[in-house]
């Protein structure tokens, strides 16, 4: 029986990776005159920036300022996705789970600050049952520690929830804690190979939820 459903949360409820890779892209042209390809930013996405720099330090010799990278790029981020506003379809998915009677769960690898006020911002808190971030664990996606926190508060079986996400590392992380995962890819995730999700859609809209509940029964 389907008890729960559990959002990602960048790129599925709101689309900041898009504004992340503009941010990367930008600081490494200007400070190593590097174009890095979305091929590259991939590799943090839904995981940690620091995979993301060992390998670009491995590859190409650079000696990359961490200090400095935060120090340019945490405001801007923080200006740029202030006003940012929901994926299309989340809301009307959300109240649909909601609607029958299943607990919703959020499992991101950022820090509690920035899903919270998002989702206070965007007065979407009310619908949650129970919020799983990087402070709540000591590894992030994608190893499983999330996912396996996330269903301890939902007090639900892994058999029993279906997750939603967009990037490999949230689908090796769900997978790996034996949930089956919805892949929704958006622009800078259509990159990665989602041979192993349970299913692949275009957009959330595109989701029976009630025909998911009914092959769960």
């Amino acid at each position: 029986m389907l008890k729960a459903v559990i959002l990602d949360f960048d790129g599925i409820i709101i689309d900041s990776e898009t504004i992340w890779f503009d941010i990367f892209n930008k600081w490494f042209k200007d400070n190593h005159q590097y174009d890095l390809p979305i091929t590259e930013f991939t590799k943090c996405v839904g995981s940690e920036k620091e995979d993301l720099f060992i390998y670009l330090e491995d590859k190409y010799d650079f000696e990359i300022d961490r200090k400095k990278f935060e120090h340019d790029t945490i405001d801007l981020f923080i200006e740029l996705t202030k006003d940012i506003p929901v994926m299309d379809g989340i809301e009307d998915f959300i109240k649909v789970v909601k609607k029958h009677n299943l607990k919703l769960g959020l499992c991101t690898s950022a820090t509690i600050k920035k899903p919270t006020y998002h989702l206070n911002r965007l007065d979407l808190m009310k619908y949650f049952d129970a919020i799983t971030t990087a402070d709540d664990v000591e590894r992030i996606k994608p190893f499983p520690d999330l996912y396996e926190n996330a269903l301890k508060k939902l007090n639900v079986k892994p058999n029993e929830v279906i997750v939603i996400e967009d990037s490999y590392n949230g689908l090796l992380s769900a997978n790996s804690a034996g949930i089956k995962t919805i892949v929704v890819p958006n622009y800078v995730t259509k990159h990665f190979n989602f041979e192993e999700a349970f299913m692949i859609k275009n957009s959330v809209k595109e989701i029976d939820l009630k025909g998911l509940i009914k092959t769960w029964e």
